[in-house]
């Protein structure tokens, strides 16, 4: 509209008239005060309305961005404790990890020792039993080798009847010690 009315007085300027026209640019000056008077005259109310409505709205707009951010910074607050609390709560699982691991690890080498020294004592009573066995063997094998030994001197030395009840005796005594032993 300003680039219209700018043009216009360009034109009324330019006229044929050597001088500016007055009266025209009066005129519609005229025209333009009464048509704006006309328009805020009837467009007040409306104007008015529309300017009120606006600024309610832009107030309650206001308003919930208000409380958008008090509800966001409340969120961060809840959120800020909960990691902090998460925080603690992961140290804490991580000692009591830590602990339960350092008594199992005990808990194995203790164990582990008490199976090293069962295997000991067992290897132990192992060997008893090993050479109380080869004791027996031995006493047995040298028992046999004197009997044979016993019984070549007899067959040597004696003849017919005192060679079988010598004989009868000695085996009688050797039973008896071989009893007496197991």
């Amino acid at each position: 509209m300003n680039f219209d009315l700018f043009r216009l007085v360009i034109i009324t300027a330019t006229e044929e008239g050597n001088g500016f026209n007055w009266t025209f640019v009066g005129e519609h000056t005229v025209n333009l005060i009464i048509l704006l008077a006309v328009l805020a005259y009837y467009l007040k109310d409306p104007i008015r309305n529309f300017m009120v409505e606006r600024r309610g709205i832009i107030g309650n707009e206001i308003e919930e961005a208000r409380k958008t951010i008090e509800e966001a910074r409340k969120k961060y607050q809840e959120y800020s404790e909960k990691i902090s609390k998460m925080e603690d709560e992961i140290k804490s699982l991580q000692e009591t990890l830590r602990k339960e691991g350092e008594v199992e690890r005990e808990e194995i080498v203790r164990q582990a020792q008490a199976v090293s020294q069962k295997i000991g004592e067992e290897a132990r009573e192992t060997i008893k039993l090993e050479t109380a066995k080869a004791r027996r063997e031995i006493q047995a094998e040298a028992a046999s080798l004197a009997v044979e030994l016993a019984e070549s001197i007899i067959k040597q030395n004696l003849k017919g009847s005192d060679e079988k009840r010598f004989m009868e005796d000695f085996i009688k005594k050797v039973e008896e010690e071989g009893k007496w032993h197991q």
